[in-house]
């Protein structure tokens, strides 16, 4: 398991390195020029509602400032993103982390470059080679839950015992 835990870490780091995930927000503009339509509807909302508040008598300046306020900072916040950085100790985990990086381990496949440094590594077994090569044969990739989970499946079972005659 060590072996494997080595290659996946690996593979990890060079995503996160590949991919800027850092876990830190960025400013990204990605929504806004992808879809400039949806964004001038909203524009075009919130200047009906602002008008709409504006010159009501029971809303007034002071509550069109503070929606105009509120729009801009939710608008900011929208703009930013942040990049979870992918950890090994993750793979499997459900709980709260799920919210905040996905299910990531099951749709990133391994490289082809890692698959063969598993099947070239004489500390891994012959067993968790061929279940390997097995579901490689069978999906046309492996990802990184397939292969977490068989080789802690494989490090589960107990050794079996050759039985002896009396």
């Amino acid at each position: 398991m060590d072996a494997i835990k080595a290659i996946l870490v690996k593979e990890i780091d060079q995503i996160n390195q590949q991919e800027q995930r850092d876990g830190k927000p960025r400013f990204n503009t990605e929504f806004a020029i992808k879809h400039p339509y949806l964004c001038i509807a909203m524009l075009v909302g919130y200047i009906a509602v602002g008008a709409v508040m504006y010159v009501s008598p029971y809303m007034g300046t002071d509550w069109f400032i503070g929606f105009t306020a509120f729009v801009v900072l939710v608008s900011c916040m929208l703009l930013f993103e942040i990049r979870p950085v992918y950890r090994y100790e993750d793979i499997g985990v459900l709980d709260l982390r799920v919210c905040y990086n996905g299910e990531w381990y099951f749709s990133r496949e391994l490289t082809k470059q890692a698959v063969n440094e598993i099947l070239q590594h004489p500390k891994v077994s012959s067993a968790l080679k061929s279940r390997i090569t097995a579901i490689v044969n069978n999906k046309g990739a492996i990802d990184f839950y397939d292969v977490y989970d068989v080789a802690r499946k494989e490090q589960q079972q107990p050794l079996s015992q050759p039985h002896t005659a009396h």
